[in-house]
């Protein structure tokens, strides 16, 4: 591979190919000829000390077709690099000679480029390096002495294309006022570019081991509740029905936790425990065979071998107090809030309370920033909501809590406000 430099190291090879060409003995000479990397409607300028001579410009680069997929970028899973990005190119040259016409100076001057560079096809290390060596030494193309495009796995290959007379007149369009010259297209692949980042790998595998276990994994049919609304009740126990659930090791991972069954468990009935510490929202809830270890007391990491199919489980948050203070409205929750989640709090009037006003009033609260505890308690300020009863209802990432009735009604949690 390659650092960024490649591509002008791969057109300063050429030029050294074509100039080494130039300057060795030969009939038919053209006399002080110099081989240059200008634009082609510059040949005609100061910037050119003799009228004779070959220009290698670099018209178009392209990805290559054979190799741009099959090095793609990749990361872990907090998008850290584990592979180097690669980019393979391919870099089209115009070789465009120009010179006396009466002395048929540019098609002497093609004919030598075209020789030597079909008895170079391939930009091998010794001849990049002589390249970089023969051109490092100048001050414009000094940069040259930290490319390493010598030491590229894949060398370049330089092969002659053909353009039709349309697209050829199209190529010499884009110079403005530029007479077209004697020119032959080249195709120089391919080029490797990687990008120097910091690649981490994991640790390699200490011991191999074959374990046998049936090819079927476990699946979950139903999640049901013990009691009624208690599956979706933080702190209530509720069981999951399917076909082979128990496993060696057997967990119940439920959004972001991972739970042990309950004591009795068999390979079609488990029952587990959702605690506070399982965010309020709809979570999808998943069976999971770990594997054993291989003796008492060894530790992490544990491997899944088994999953089932995931079924969505909705943890409904609850208001377990609300109560108005001084510094306005406060509301305990169960599970608490965490952060990232969103909350709206819903105040409506119990039947027959009387009162002025609107009889519901909704509060957006903002979300807790990322890194924040779990907040067991909401508060609403008092100027939100206006004076009298109410029953109060939280909802927590779409999912609302449900009230209790009094006698015949929905009377808890309520608040009474009295006015100030």
């Amino acid at each position: 591979m390659s650092n960024h430099l490649a591509i002008a190291a791969a057109t300063s090879t050429l030029r050294y190919v074509l100039a080494r060409a130039l300057r060795d003995r030969h009939p038919g000479s053209v006399a002080d000829a110099q081989v240059t990397t200008l634009r082609p409607d510059r040949l005609g300028s100061p910037d050119l000390g003799q009228p004779a001579g070959v220009n290698v410009f670099l018209y178009l680069v392209t990805p290559n077709a054979a190799l741009r997929s099959t090095d793609l970028p990749q990361r872990d899973h907090d998008a850290t690099f584990l592979n180097r990005p690669l980019q393979a190119l391919d870099l089209h040259y115009l070789i465009t000679c120009h010179g006396k016409d009466s002395a048929l100076e540019a098609q002497r001057l093609l004919g030598r480029a075209v020789t030597a560079l079909a008895v170079n096809p391939v930009l091998g290390p010794r001849l990049v390096a002589a390249a970089v060596a023969a051109y490092a030494g100048v001050d414009d193309t000094a940069f040259l002495k930290d490319s390493d495009l010598a030491d590229q796995l894949e060398p370049v290959r330089v092969t002659p294309t053909s353009l039709s007379s349309d697209e050829l007149s199209k190529l010499w369009s884009v110079f403005p006022q530029t007479p077209y010259q004697l020119s032959m297209t080249y195709t120089a692949t391919v080029v490797l570019l990687e990008a120097p980042v910091t690649t981490h790998r994991a640790l390699p595998v200490r011991d191999r081991t074959l374990r046998v276990a049936p090819a079927a994994g476990p699946r979950l049919v139903s999640v049901g509740d013990v009691g009624a609304d208690a599956a979706t009740v933080p702190g209530a126990a509720f069981d999951l029905r399917g076909e082979r659930l128990l496993g060696l090791i057997t967990r119940v991972r439920l959004g972001p936790v991972e739970l042990a069954p309950l004591p009795g468990a068999t390979s079609s009935l488990l029952s587990v425990v959702a605690g506070a510490d399982v965010p309020a929202g709809l979570h999808p809830i998943q069976v999971l065979h770990l594997a054993a270890q291989e003796e008492p007391g060894d530790g992490p990491p544990v491997r899944v071998v088994g999953a089932s199919n995931a079924l969505p489980v909705t943890i409904r948050p609850t208001v377990t107090r609300a109560v108005s203070d001084d510094n306005g409205i406060l509301l305990e929750v169960t599970p608490p809030l965490f952060a990232g989640q969103r909350a709206t709090v819903r105040f409506s009037r119990p039947a027959g309370a009387g009162g002025t006003g609107p009889d519901t009033v909704t509060v957006v609260l903002p979300p807790g920033a990322p890194g924040t505890p779990p907040q067991p308690s909401l508060r609403v300020p008092h100027r939100e909501v206006p004076f009298g009863a109410w029953l109060v209802r939280v909802q927590v990432d779409g999912v609302e809590s449900l009230p209790e009735p009094v006698g015949r009604q929905n009377g808890s949690p309520a608040v009474r406000l009295s006015p100030s």
